[in-house]
């Protein structure tokens, strides 16, 4: 009875202690250090506590101890075990086939005891004339024995199994949560302002009727404009091919107006240095052209961008038109919202602010 306690007692332990150096292991694990999991396991399983207990004892450690006839055996089997276990489990335990994985693992206990009794009770008699357990054993109380032993590999094979199954679903959510989040940053770059599109190409079209000198250079501001909302995919670009981009906005803008628009640029610090999401600037320069009073020279669009270290800031100012509202919509802040939770989380600070007469709004990144 000791005995037996004392066995299933080290079972627990190498249980335990299987379990979380194999979880420590699995959490950076990929597919192709599969074996060298099973390697550290059945490593500790032949050799593990007989290397403690040796270096608790100060007990040599021989070359003859350590590949002995049953270690090699003891190698053989719990490999074939633990293969074998994975293999069943994953074919019927994922599948839901639980009549079939019942079968199997009271066929997996069977071939356990069977190769074990060929290979330490058979082979190694006939080759070594060693045999593991001693004569008088029944085969009766050899094969609850060993019963309980291929319990043990199963359960350790049960525990490699869930730990891979559960690493593989963890990358098979962030991939999936990754092509997500990509089609949804795709769908948000697509939502521009089509009546944008079109006034511009009525513009355009009014400039090249009246033979305007304006119209070529408008032309290529449009085609350089729609090149960039079109072709641009990378997740980022310079800040400075960003910039260009609104002010090419801003220039296809000004004509809609018959009269000189009020607008004042700024740019303070090294905007090369800087990398950025693209299309994000541009949706508040909309929004300020959507709202906007431009007829007050006295109080025109400031639209400033600073770069400072680490940081980008971006502002924009406008007067708000109270007369006269653009109905068509833009990009929308809900969208811009979005795509920085996504692109910059906890790295941005979005602040919009009116006193009904102004409205202000600022961004501030941390670009790296």
């Amino acid at each position: 009875m000791d005995c037996a306690c004392l066995q299933m007692n080290r079972a627990c332990l190498q249980i335990r202690l299987f379990y979380s150096v194999t979880k420590s292991y699995f959490s950076s694990m990929t597919k192709k250090q599969l074996a060298a999991v099973y390697s550290v396991v059945v490593f500790m399983m032949v050799w593990g506590f007989d290397l403690l207990g040796a270096l608790k004892f100060n007990e040599p450690i021989t070359l003859d101890r350590t590949l002995r006839v049953f270690a090699v055996t003891q190698v053989i089997y719990s490999v074939a075990t633990l293969v074998l276990t994975r293999y069943v489990f994953r074919k019927y335990f994922l599948s839901k086939q639980y009549w079939h994985l019942l079968a199997s693992v009271v066929g997996m206990v069977v071939f356990f005891i069977a190769l074990r009794y060929f290979l330490e009770e058979i082979l190694a008699a006939a080759l070594f004339g060693y045999h593991n357990y001693s004569r008088g054993v029944s085969f009766a109380y050899y094969a609850l024995d060993n019963v309980y032993y291929a319990l043990v590999y199963l359960a350790l094979g049960f525990l490699i199994f869930l730990l891979d199954n559960q690493i593989a679903s963890q990358k098979m959510q962030a991939l999936l949560m990754q092509k997500t989040r990509e089609a949804e940053l795709q769908f948000l770059r697509s939502q521009i302002n089509p009546h944008f599109l079109f006034n511009t190409l009525n513009n355009i079209y009014s400039l090249v009727y009246e033979n305007s000198p304006k119209a070529p250079e408008a032309v290529l501001k449009l085609a350089e404009l729609m090149r960039y909302l079109l072709y641009e995919q990378k997740e980022k670009v310079p800040l400075t091919r960003e910039w260009q981009y609104v002010q090419n906005f801003i220039d296809l803008q000004r004509l809609r107006f018959s009269q000189e628009l009020p607008i004042e640029l700024q740019v303070e610090g090294s905007a090369e240095r800087h990398e950025i999401i693209p299309h994000l600037l541009i949706c508040f320069i909309e929004n300020a052209f959507k709202h906007g009073d431009f007829k007050d020279a006295s109080t025109p669009l400031r639209v400033k961008l600073y770069c400072n270290g680490r940081t980008v800031k971006f502002e924009t100012e406008n007067k708000i038109n109270h007369h006269y509202k653009d109905e068509t919509g833009g990009v929308g802040l809900e969208n811009i919202k979005r795509r920085l939770e996504l692109l910059y989380p906890n790295c941005y600070d979005l602040q919009i602010a009116t006193d009904g007469n102004t409205y202000t709004s600022q961004l501030t990144l941390n670009a790296n």
